[in-house]
């Protein structure tokens, strides 16, 4: 998760369309991931992503700082998710189906902070990125979002906390069994791979931009799609 100098948000504030450009080129990756793990179409993920940084423009000029950067845009981001979904007449549960059962959860105040421990450590190649993220596709969305966040924009719990504007441990519990229920979906299909595999896979290729994220087609001045 990159988190932008305040010196460049402050240009882009002002309207300089150089700090603009380098703000939309420093998370337009973040924003089509977070817009992609909860509407699962590249191509809604991209439109929303274009309207997410006209929204953006838009409301730069009252953004004081208060909250990260990225913190406040993401929550733009998934805010605009639920809207889509609402209109489809889809809801993003992001609280788990059964709220007793996670308050109930001994576990859920325990923070695993070993964000390789599992299966996602197949995050270190581009084609190994791609398989843990077909095997989010088949969590709950509730799981999804959450993991999405946690993996893929590196983010800590306390920021997914305040993206989501759910309780710390609900994250804590959201993260935990929906590391267990992707490790299942991974051994499924025979993962994850040995540690020699990994090592070839990062000898050849390093990370690189998530699989499949389209360029935005944002104009600076238009005030559409």
């Amino acid at each position: 998760m990159a988190e932008p100098s305040r010196e460049l948000i402050r240009l882009a504030q002002q309207g300089d369309q150089h700090a603009l450009t380098q703000l939309v080129l420093g998370q337009q990756h973040y924003v089509y991931s977070i817009a992609m793990s909860v509407l699962k179409n590249p191509e809604d993920a991209a439109d929303l992503s274009q309207e997410a940084f006209i929204r953006l423009f838009r409301a730069l000029p009252q953004y004081n700082g208060e909250s990260r950067f990225t913190t406040w845009l993401y929550r733009l981001v998934v805010n605009l998710c639920r809207d889509e979904l609402r209109r489809r007449g889809r809801q993003v549960p992001i609280m788990p189906p059964n709220p007793d059962e996670e308050q109930s959860d001994q576990m859920a105040s325990v923070a695993d902070e070993d964000r390789w421990s599992d299966p996602a450590q197949a995050l270190a190649s581009r084609e190994l990125r791609n398989q843990v993220r077909q095997a989010l596709e088949q969590l709950e969305e509730h799981y999804r979002l959450v993991l999405a966040l946690y993996y893929f924009e590196d983010m800590r719990y306390t920021d997914i906390s305040d993206v989501l504007d759910i309780p710390l441990n609900t994250v804590k519990s959201h993260i935990r069994r929906g590391k267990e229920r992707l490790a299942a979906i991974m051994e499924t299909q025979e993962q994850p791979p040995s540690a020699h595999s990994i090592a070839q896979a990062n000898q050849t290729e390093h990370c690189g931009p998530c699989p499949g994220a389209a360029p935005l087609r944002l104009m600076f001045g238009g005030t559409g799609r």
